[in-house]
């Protein structure tokens, strides 16, 4: 049996994972300085009632900077400098462990659970912006961990808002679900507007639906920036589809289509025709992905 394990800064999220599918998941809760011994009873103790024998392996969804299962920083979790292998095997002995950035095996799950390319980015949109690219399959983790970290690429250094990494211009400034609010609040007094003084991304992009100008306003420059952000990454890596993920992604089509619109004024002629799309498997996909890397 293979376990797919997404570590989130609240829960935990395990899945049993048999031929890309997830057959059965449970969450448990993240407590730092128990949270792999945590993760191995739970697993166990799941396998005791299940009645199943060997694990074959787990794979692993780092919320932070990992390379070769080497886990340098959790920082929503509070964990530095963890040998996940050597931990593991503290609580099960010989068991496969297989780690990484927790963007990039959902963006692995993703392209598992379409079964239809081999080479593919996920964008996830949330608190934050976070990135996995996939190439022939394999996932790109780069040689500090940090493939795919385009939430801190400087594409919106006309606004120069500050970014909790320290950069400025961060596309994570104005296209995370923070952004977009902070994006509403600079140009509140440019046009009218429904939304009230205290507003959530969500109620932008609800607007937005209903042609609220600001609103309108606020989508269409998310779009240009997430846009311009993808047809850099086209060029780099030259993938098949862009799947667009996380909290600010259930937008649906308004987004997507806002993305579209200005990807095709910037991509480069011969990949202008990438596809974009929503992803599909929205919390499961970390867990499918994690499992996913067991396969290398």
């Amino acid at each position: 049996m293979k376990f797919g394990i997404d570590i989130g800064g609240t829960t935990v999220k395990i899945g049993l994972v048999d031929q890309n599918t997830i057959l059965d998941k449970f969450e448990i809760p993240t407590h730092k300085e128990t949270l792999f011994e945590d993760i191995c009873i739970a697993i166990k103790e799941y396998m005791d009632k299940k009645r199943y024998i060997e694990i074959e392996g787990l794979g692993f969804g780092i919320p932070g900077n990992v390379v070769q299962n080497y886990i340098y920083n959790m920082p929503n979790v509070g964990i530095t400098n963890v040998n996940l292998e050597e931990e593991i095997h503290t609580f099960i002995p010989d068991v496969k462990v297989c780690a990484q950035n927790d963007a990039n095996v959902a963006a692995l799950g993703e392209m598992l659970y379409h079964d239809e390319f081999k080479n593919a980015c996920m964008l996830t949109l949330g608190t934050g912006v976070g990135c996995g690219v996939v190439l022939n399959g394999k996932v790109l983790e780069g040689c500090h961990g940090a493939a795919g970290e385009v939430g801190h690429m400087i594409i919106a250094e006309d606004y120069g808002f500050s970014c909790t990494c320290g950069l400025v211009g961060c596309l994570e400034t104005v296209a995370s679900a923070t952004g977009i609010v902070r994006l509403a609040k600079y140009h509140y007094h440019e046009y009218k507007t429904k939304l009230k003084k205290e507003f959530s991304a969500k109620d932008v992009l609800d607007l937005a639906k209903k042609e609220d100008p600001l609103c309108l306003f606020v989508l269409d420059r998310v779009g240009y920036y997430i846009a311009k952000c993808l047809a850099i990454l086209a060029v780099t890596v030259d993938i098949e589809v862009f799947y667009i993920g996380g909290g600010v992604s259930k937008a649906g089509n308004i987004l997507i289509d806002t993305i579209k619109k200005h990807y095709q004024k910037m991509a480069f002629y011969a990949v202008k025709n990438i596809r974009i799309e929503a992803a599909k498997l929205l919390n499961d996909a970390g867990m499918l992905g994690a499992a996913g890397l067991l396969e290398g």
